[in-house]
């Protein structure tokens, strides 16, 4: 299958060109069609969460640190979950930018 080449930001924003100026880097990966929509899975997997968090402000969740914590495993676990697969489709110049951020086995703990 036919890859091409996309690029992704840390906030889970996906192009098919690069984005001069912008203030992230992105990141340069290669995916079939099958890739692309498992990233665009998980992209819009962690845009929910944030949309309940920023939303959600009329909730007494905030004081349980229960679901304060499942909050933040949640999303840790999208955080993870986006990187995996960047650094899994990235060019070796984004698999050793990940890498060399540490971010894969600082959110897998």
């Amino acid at each position: 299958m036919i890859k091409k080449t996309y690029y992704v930001t840390p906030k889970g924003e996906l192009h098919e060109t690069e984005i001069e100026g912008h203030q992230l880097n992105s990141f340069k990966i290669k995916a079939n069609g099958e890739e692309y929509l498992e990233l665009e899975r998980v992209i819009e997997k962690l845009r929910s969460q944030k949309y309940v968090q920023q939303h959600d402000f009329f909730s007494t969740n905030h004081f349980d640190e229960h679901k304060v914590d499942s909050h933040r495993d949640w999303t840790d676990n999208a955080i993870y979950d986006l990187y995996y697969w960047v650094h899994k489709l990235g060019t070796p110049e984004t698999k050793a930018q990940i890498e060399q951020m540490g971010v894969l086995n600082a959110l897998k703990k």
